[in-house]
């Protein structure tokens, strides 16, 4: 026999700010909750907002406009999400692909010739008194990062800002881990050496 007071907290309804973003979507996906989708929304839209602001060369506005784009799609394609998914890889698949299509519309350079030539050795001010802090150091990641074409930039976001797996990196860019290694390999190498003045990075 199982005491009332034990069955009736076994079957809570727990409030949708506790449950996980797949417990989300699985509301999203089997009822059409959108009060479901609404917390993923909060919890999330300021992440992608961030991502586009990287990425469309810190125009807010336009940044604005695709990361309620990416919900807008994350919505109409719900079915297409599985439950064995993570929510936020697939959400920055959705993301990504975006991105893509908004570099291909505006002409931007993305070959690997072009980057090379971004990020060769630069003057820096040499300057002994340089007071060496977090709004400084953020500044000078940032110039380097304008220099680069959109993939790294997206490579950089989804690892180090995002914290995302090199397996879902890989997903959601549609290329092998090895690519995603060897990139991602390249990209701390040419930041170590833009950045070499302000030590261990």
């Amino acid at each position: 026999m199982i005491i009332p007071f034990l069955f009736n907290i076994r079957n809570k309804v727990l409030p949708l700010y506790k449950l996980t973003n797949e417990q989300l979507m699985e509301r999203v996906c089997a009822n059409d909750d959108d009060k479901a989708f609404d917390e993923l929304y909060h919890r999330h839209a300021r992440r992608v907002m961030g991502f586009f602001y990287r990425q469309m060369n810190h125009d807010e506005e336009r940044a604005s406009d695709l990361m309620q784009d990416t919900f807008m799609r994350a919505w109409t394609n719900r079915q297409r999400w599985k439950a064995e998914k993570e929510f936020l890889p697939w959400l920055f698949t959705i993301a990504f692909n975006i991105s893509k299509n908004e570099y291909r519309h505006n002409g931007y350079k993305t070959d690997y010739e072009q980057h090379v030539l971004n990020t060769q050795d630069e003057d820096y001010a040499d300057d002994a008194e340089l007071e060496i802090d977090a709004e400084i150091f953020d500044k000078a990641l940032q110039s380097v990062l304008d220099t680069m074409p959109p993939e790294m930039r997206t490579l950089f976001s989804l690892r180090f800002e995002e914290e995302l797996t090199i397996p879902q990196i890989s997903d959601i860019m549609g290329i092998p881990q090895g690519t995603v290694k060897s990139r991602l390999h390249s990209l701390t190498r040419i930041l170590k050496e833009k950045l070499k003045q302000y030590g261990n990075i």
